[in-house]
């Protein structure tokens, strides 16, 4: 399956940090004594905070890594029907290469170049088959998909400095930059707080399920 299903509510007025995944989510927003909204998420660049309501409940359809999606796509589908599965198989099936692409970009010691090689096309032609379908540049997965394997390896205690060449940053500082760039904390600060790790280690850029392949 090209993509995995939630759900979320809020009990309470909430402040929910949404962190970078590299996928899209189309949402179903539900508050008391208003019609449900259809919302897709963008993608993100940094972590932010979301205000909730008491009461909201959020139904969320998560895709897999490099497939757009836009609300013009689903106004005709009846989501609840199941309707979405197969006009998201459609997309991936006209797109499966540049998915595969976003896969292997996200995968260790990963360049843009050698992802390209993969597709038999040029970095150049690469970047503009990205820029057609509305997603964001090679580099984008690249960076995230690397951020998001160190902070996966942070709760191991091995130094920091190892993790920092391990997924190929210069140093500890650079490591730290990015981190922060991304997700808005060191990875000292990640490694005090386990639930932000697992929040960010979320199904989506480089550890999309098996099963939902």
């Amino acid at each position: 399956m090209n993509y995995l299903r939630w759900k979320y509510r809020a009990t309470a007025d909430e402040r929910v940090m949404v962190h970078p995944d590299g996928c899209r989510d189309l949402l179903l927003i539900s508050r008391p004594d208003r019609d449900i909204e259809a919302r897709v998420t963008d993608w993100d660049i940094r972590s932010a905070w979301v205000e909730l309501d008491p009461g909201t409940t959020i139904t969320g359809f998560r895709f897999r890594p490099g497939i757009v999606v836009s609300l013009a796509d689903l106004r005709d589908i009846d989501i609840e029907e199941h309707g979405l599965g197969s006009i998201i198989d459609e997309m991936y099936v006209g797109i499966s290469e540049i998915v595969a692409a976003v896969d292997f970009l996200a995968a260790p010691n990963a360049t843009v170049e050698r992802a390209a090689k993969q597709l038999g096309v040029t970095s150049r032609t690469l970047q503009r088959r990205f820029q057609a379908l509305s997603l964001p540049n090679p580099d984008f997965w690249r960076l995230l998909g690397r951020a998001r394997r160190a902070v996966a390896a942070l709760p191991c205690r091995v130094p920091i400095a190892d993790i920092a060449y391990e997924y190929g940053y210069s140093d500890q500082a650079h490591l730290t930059r990015d981190l922060r760039r991304w997700f808005g904390a060191s990875p000292v600060g990640l490694r005090r707080n386990t639930n932000l790790i697992h929040e960010i280690c979320q199904p989506g850029l480089g550890n999309w399920p098996a099963a939902a392949t």
